[in-house]
C-alpha cells in the first residue's frame, strides 16, 4: 500500500511540473525585447536612429552652450551655465548612439551571412560614423567592443585617437565594399540615396574628410574631401517631416518646441545677434535670408523673446524654417570649407579662396540658406549677397581684418565664423569650438554666455555608462576640461 501512494505521489508530481511548464511556457521572454528582425527593417533603423541622434537632445545642449540658442524657462535655464549640468543630462545621447553602434554591428553581421556586401558597406559606414561623432564629443570611449553584447556587455575604452583610427579603417573597408558588385541597398529602404552605391561612397570620403579635420590631419582630410560629395544633388539630410506633417515624423527640435512650450529659445543669443542685426554683413556679403532661415522674431509668434530658432515660419518655401523639416547631414558646402581651411592651413590664404569662394557662390545661389517665400508676416523679402573675397580682405585694413591681425589668422577666424553660423543645428560647430580653443591660429570667432566660468569643452559622461560599466575609467572630467586631442 505505501509503494502504491508512493507511486501516486510521483506521478502527481510530475503531471504537476509538466502542468507548470506549459503555463509559464514562452512568458520568459520580454515581448519589449527586439530578439530579430529582417536585414532590410533594421536597415533603416539604423539610418532613422542615426539621424535622431545627429538633430536631438545632445545637439539642443551643444547649440546653449555655443550660444547659439537660449535656455529660457525651467530647468533649461540651469543649462545655459555649462558647469549645472549633471551627468544625466547625457544619458539619452549616450543611449542613442550606442544604438546604432550595435544595430549597425548587427546589420553587418546578417548582410555578411546572406553575403549583401553592399549592404555591409553601408552598415560599417554607420557604425564609423556614430563611432567617430562619440568620440568627437566624448573623446576616450568604448568602440572596439562595443555594440557587442554576446562578446561583453562591459565595453572597454579606446583612447580618441585609437577611435579615429578604427573609424577610418572601418570606412575604408565600407567603400571597398559599396564598390563590390555583390548585393544591394534597398531602394526602399534607403531614405537618402534609393539605393545609390555611388552616393554612399561619396559620404564615406566626406565622413573621413570630417574625421580627418578632426584629428588635425589636414592632408588626407583635404584629399578625402576632395572625393567627397561633389555637389548638392550628392547632400545628405536628415528626412523630418515639416510641421504639417504626421507628428512622428516631426524634426526633435520642433517637436520639442511644441510639447515643450518656452523651454528653448533664441533669447539674446550671439548666434542671432549675428544673422538678425547685420554682425557679420560687409560690402561683400549679406545675410538676410539665412538670418531668417534659422531665426524668427519673437514677434511672428507673440513670444516674448527677440529671437527663437526658426521652427515653422510659413513664409519660406515648404512651410519651415531649418528646425521644421530636414537638415544637412553632410554636404558639399561641408566639404568645400574642409579644403578651404585645409589649404590656408599648409598653403595660405591664397590658396584657400578658390575653394572658399565656391563656397560662397553655392550660398550666393541660395543653397544652405532656405527660400524666401510669400511675405506673410510684414517682412520685406530680404535678399542674399555673397561676393567672392581676394586676399586683400584679410591683409591689414581688409574688410575682414579691420584689426589688423596676420591675414591667416583673419581668414581662418572669417572660416571659423562661416562654419559657426553653417553648422547651426550640427554637432561640428560644437566639434569646431573644442579643436579651436588652444589653436593660436584661431583668434575668437565668437562669444559665449556671459557670467559661467571656464568653456564647455566636450560632453561629459552619461551617469548610466559610469553606473553599468565596470570597465568605465573611473575619471568623470568635467565639462570645461579639454578633450585628449585638444588639450
Amino acid at each position: 500500500m505505501k509503494k502504491f501512494k508512493l507511486f501516486n505521489i510521483l506521478i502527481l508530481i510530475l503531471l504537476l511540473t509538466g502542468s507548470c511548464k506549459k503555463f509559464v511556457e514562452g512568458y520568459e521572454k520580454d515581448p519589449n525585447g527586439l530578439l530579430d528582425t529582417n536585414d532590410k527593417q533594421l536597415f533603416q533603423g539604423v539610418l532613422l536612429e542615426n539621424q535622431f541622434f545627429l538633430k536631438g537632445e545632445g545637439l539642443r545642449m551643444a547649440m546653449i552652450w555655443l550660444n547659439q540658442a537660449t535656455g529660457s524657462d525651467r530647468q533649461m535655464v540651469a543649462f545655459n551655465n555649462w558647469n549645472s549640468v549633471g551627468n544625466n543630462q547625457f544619458n539619452g545621447p549616450w543611449g542613442q548612439v550606442y544604438t546604432v553602434i550595435g544595430e549597425a554591428k548587427l546589420l553587418e553581421d546578417k548582410a555578411t551571412e546572406i553575403n549583401n556586401i553592399k549592404l555591409r558597406g553601408v552598415a560599417k559606414l554607420m557604425r564609423a560614423w556614430a563611432g567617430g561623432t562619440a568620440a568627437s564629443l566624448w573623446g576616450d570611449v568604448p568602440f572596439s567592443e562595443a555594440g557587442q553584447p554576446d562578446v561583453t556587455k562591459n565595453p572597454a575604452y579606446d583612447s580618441m585617437d585609437q577611435v579615429f583610427n578604427q573609424v577610418q579603417t572601418l570606412l575604408d573597408e565600407a567603400i571597398t565594399d559599396l564598390s563590390d558588385p555583390v548585393g544591394n541597398i534597398y531602394d526602399t529602404k534607403d531614405i537618402y540615396f534609393g539605393g545609390d552605391a555611388s552616393k554612399w561612397i561619396k559620404l564615406a570620403h566626406g565622413l573621413k574628410a570630417r574625421f580627418y579635420l578632426h584629428a588635425g590631419d589636414y592632408a588626407n582630410a583635404e584629399a578625402e574631401a576632395a572625393q567627397g560629395p561633389a555637389s548638392p544633388d550628392d547632400d545628405m539630410y536628415a528626412q523630418f517631416g515639416n510641421y504639417y506633417a504626421p507628428s512622428g515624423t516631426w524634426n526633435p527640435t520642433f517637436s520639442f518646441y511644441i510639447n515643450r512650450e518656452d523651454y528653448l529659445s533664441a533669447q539674446d543669443s550671439y548666434g542671432a545677434d549675428l544673422l538678425m542685426n547685420g554682425t557679420r554683413n560687409n560690402a561683400k556679403t549679406d545675410e538676410s535670408i539665412r538670418g531668417y532661415y534659422n531665426y524668427e522674431p519673437g514677434s511672428w509668434w507673440g513670444t516674448s523673446y527677440d529671437f527663437d530658432l526658426n521652427v515653422m515660419a510659413a513664409q519660406w518655401t515648404g512651410a519651415d524654417g531649418k528646425f521644421g523639416g530636414k537638415m544637412e547631414l553632410v554636404t558639399y558646402g561641408e566639404m568645400l570649407l574642409i579644403q578651404a581651411e585645409a589649404e590656408a592651413r599648409t598653403n595660405g590664404v591664397a590658396a584657400a579662396l578658390p575653394y572658399y569662394n565656391q563656397y560662397r557662390t553655392l550660398l550666393d545661389n541660395d543653397n544652405y540658406t532656405g527660400h524666401w517665400g510669400p511675405d506673410a508676416f510684414g517682412v520685406p523679402a530680404p535678399f542674399n549677397m555673397y561676393l567672392p573675397y581676394d586676399v586683400a580682405d584679410f591683409q591689414a585694413g581688409g574688410i575682414e581684418n579691420q584689426d589688423n591681425i596676420p591675414e591667416k589668422e583673419a581668414f581662418l577666424r572669417e572660416l571659423f565664423e562661416e562654419r559657426y553660423v553653417f553648422f547651426i543645428g550640427d554637432y561640428e560647430a560644437f566639434v569646431d569650438f573644442e579643436r579651436s580653443n588652444n589653436d593660436a591660429d584661431v583668434p575668437q570667432y565668437f562669444n559665449l554666455k556671459s557670467g559661467f566660468s571656464g568653456k564647455p569643452l566636450r560632453f561629459i559622461y552619461p551617469q548610466s555608462e559610469i553606473d553599468a560599466n565596470s570597465n568605465f575609467p573611473g575619471t568623470a572630467p568635467a565639462v570645461t576640461e579639454p578633450l585628449p586631442m585638444y588639450q
